[in-house]
Order: structure tokens, then C-alpha cells, then sequence
């Protein structure tokens, strides 16, 4: 029963709690993930020879005070369960 317990908050709430405190530290960076991914996406297949990929990198549509008030929520959540 405990080792279930602790298996359950290590594989849970432990990374529901470090995107939660990530979202509320540094709301600007989680808005640009998706920029961050796609230019990832783009350097690998550069890297193995491919076309350029004409990926226009837009401003966020999210809000940081919503992301923060997201990020507060999963806190709480991760806390709780």
C-alpha cells in the first residue's frame, strides 16, 4: 500500500507539480513551447538534408496571467491528489 502511494506521487503529482511551478515561475517560456518545438522539429530535419520548412513564428496567443492562473490550479492539484 505504501509503495503504491509513493509510486503514485512520483509518477503523478511529482510532474503535475514541476509543470505547475513551471507555469507559474516562467509563464513566458511555457507560452513560447511551441515556437521551441516546432524550431527543434525544423533543426533535425535540416540536419538530415531536408528542405527548409517555412514555419512563421507568431506571438503567443495565451496570456501569462493565464498560464499563471493554469499553473496555480495544477499546483493545487498535484497537492491534493
Amino acid at each position: 500500500m505504501l509503495l503504491n502511494h509513493l509510486a503514485a506521487i512520483l509518477l503523478f503529482s511529482g510532474p503535475l507539480f514541476y509543470v505547475g511551478l513551471w507555469m507559474v515561475v516562467a509563464p513566458a517560456t511555457f507560452a513560447r513551447l511551441p515556437e521551441l518545438l516546432l524550431r527543434s522539429l525544423r533543426n533535425i530535419v535540416w540536419s538530415f538534408g531536408g528542405q527548409p520548412v517555412g514555419i512563421i513564428a507568431e506571438e503567443p496567443a495565451i496570456s501569462h496571467k493565464v498560464v499563471r492562473f493554469a499553473g496555480v490550479a495544477l499546483l493545487l492539484f498535484a497537492i491534493v491528489v
